[in-house]
């Protein structure tokens, strides 16, 4: 779940995935990088948003039917096209000129990152992402060279090194359904989803190969309908054979869905839940699904992975020199975060030592050294989930969980010592 509160310092009259009242009192031009609940935190509100709000065709297309009170200002841009904008920041700064370009980050349907160009500095935030192909990335990424990153850290975790890729989860899933609804006309599976949002491509792939509607609740079907690539997908008859009505809960209680909800039928149900919590210190060796009664569990992540975090911070070290992280849990997932990237950057790190401002070293000896400064983040809920057990609970990844507005001490950043 993103903690990030919108704000880049270093880029004022902007805000991007929170539209709170703050946000809009110091912004103009806003932008959306997808479509799941805790990026649009804000939207809710009866009034428009007082500027522009920059987002994908995608996301465009839902915005407007969920949303329609910000219909007028949205301005919808595709993957690779740049965008020339004048920033008037409403703090008393002197406008400037900003470039914006954006780059698949192939989370879900329509997801975008931002780079951003302009008043002196280049900003790549990362929104939710997990790149299915490095190569292709760079290849889109071409001429990208962010100074500072904004990095979605959500398993930013030694535990979490290695997640199979989606294609391979989903493959395992596929194989799943298809065995048991050839095994008995009867039978019907049940997919029990890691968070209410999230799960839409693989309800795309699971539709291509099965040529099956999965069937949702009422409740379920008012965001989904707003994305046109489901609509032939997703169904409220209950009579199809893949069902995902039961959303992030197990339980069929108290669902009008009459093929999980007879008693008698309970043993023609196999329940598959996709997730990635649950998977810490998963080897690519190991096999990435269990099965317990008829339950299984399948790795499957939609955030990239802490090595793939690592590549991925590997394609850009040459010219970042900032690095904030979008997923802070509280202060003790700040400090091991940290401590991660150092890790990561290897013998790019070098803690040099300051007194009151002092010296710089040359160019060419600077490395990476953690600095802190007062920019305050959001917390999350804080589950257990390094306990070392695994509950129903602490496996939610729920993105409508509630936020908690504790205040953190500072922002996470690693700062490269560029020459001045």
């Amino acid at each position: 779940m993103s903690t990030f509160t919108g704000f880049i310092p270093e880029l004022p009259g902007i805000a991007i995935d929170c539209f709170e009242d703050a946000q809009r009192s110091q912004s103009s031009i806003f932008f959306l990088s997808h479509c799941h609940a805790d990026h649009m935190r804000g939207l809710d509100k009866n009034v428009p948003l007082p500027g522009s709000l920059h987002l994908s065709p995608i996301s465009g297309v839902f915005i407007k039917h969920r949303f329609p009170q910000h219909a007028d200002v949205v301005r919808s841009f595709h993957v690779g096209e740049q965008l020339a904008l004048k920033v008037h920041p409403s703090t008393g700064e002197a406008p400037y000129e900003l470039y914006v370009r954006s780059l698949s980050a192939e989370h879900c349907p329509g997801s975008v990152m931002f780079y951003f160009e302009g008043n002196g500095t280049r900003v790549l935030y990362t929104g939710d992402f997990r790149l299915s192909s490095q190569k292709n990335f760079t290849t889109q990424s071409s001429g990208i060279q962010p100074a500072i990153v904004y990095l979605d850290s959500t398993f930013l975790d030694k535990d979490y090194s290695y997640f199979p890729s989606r294609e391979e989860s989903t493959a395992r899933v596929i194989h799943l359904c298809t065995e048991w609804l050839a095994a008995d006309q009867r039978n019907v599976v049940s997919l029990w989803l890691p968070a209410n949002y999230g799960s839409e491509d693989l309800f795309l792939r699971l539709f291509d190969r099965l040529k099956e509607r999965i069937h949702i609740s009422d409740r379920q079907r008012a965001p989904y309908k707003h994305f046109s690539s489901l609509n032939d997908i997703l169904t409220c008859d209950s009579s199809t054979r893949i069902h995902a009505c039961t959303g992030t809960m197990r339980s069929n209680r108290n669902l009008n869905c009459e093929k999980l909800c007879n008693e008698n039928s309970t043993s023609f149900v196999r329940t598959i839940r996709p997730s990635a919590l649950r998977w810490r210190a998963l080897q690519p060796t190991e096999q990435f699904w269990k099965e317990s009664n008829n339950l299984f569990y399948v790795c499957y992540s939609a955030h990239a992975s802490c090595n793939e975090l690592g590549a991925f911070l590997a394609h850009f070290q040459q010219h970042v020199c900032d690095i904030r992280l979008n997923v802070i849990a509280d202060e003790d997932d700040r400090v091991r975060k940290e401590q991660l990237i150092e890790s990561m950057l290897g013998n790019r790190i070098n803690h040099a030592t300051s007194n009151n401002g002092a010296e710089r070293r040359d160019k060419a000896q600077d490395g990476l050294s953690l600095n802190l400064n007062k920019i305050e983040y959001r917390t999350k809920r804080r589950t257990n989930h390094r306990a070392g057990r695994t509950t129903e609970s602490s496996e939610s990844e729920d993105n409508d969980c509630d936020l908690s507005y504790c205040k953190l001490p500072k922002r996470s950043r690693v700062e490269k010592h560029c020459a001045s």
